[in-house]
């Protein structure tokens, strides 16, 4: 397991999961549970493996926008 930090517009909370992918499910679960809007979910904050996972809208032309 390891631990994920997720931010949301009433502020951040952290939890773990196996993987990046079930990360994302669980962090989306819970902020429509709560009724929060989902904003990133960080990992790694304080090693050198810090990742930032978003949610991305890429249109027809290729350009991409973070939701």
């Amino acid at each position: 397991m390891q631990e994920y930090v997720c931010y949301t517009n009433m502020g951040k909370w952290k939890f773990y999961a196996e993987n990046d992918i079930d990360a994302m499910r669980v962090a989306l679960y819970y902020c429509h549970m709560d009724k929060e809007e989902f904003i990133k979910i960080e990992f790694g904050l304080y090693t050198s493996r810090h990742k930032t996972l978003r949610i991305c809208l890429i249109d027809d032309k290729n350009n991409m926008y973070t939701l």
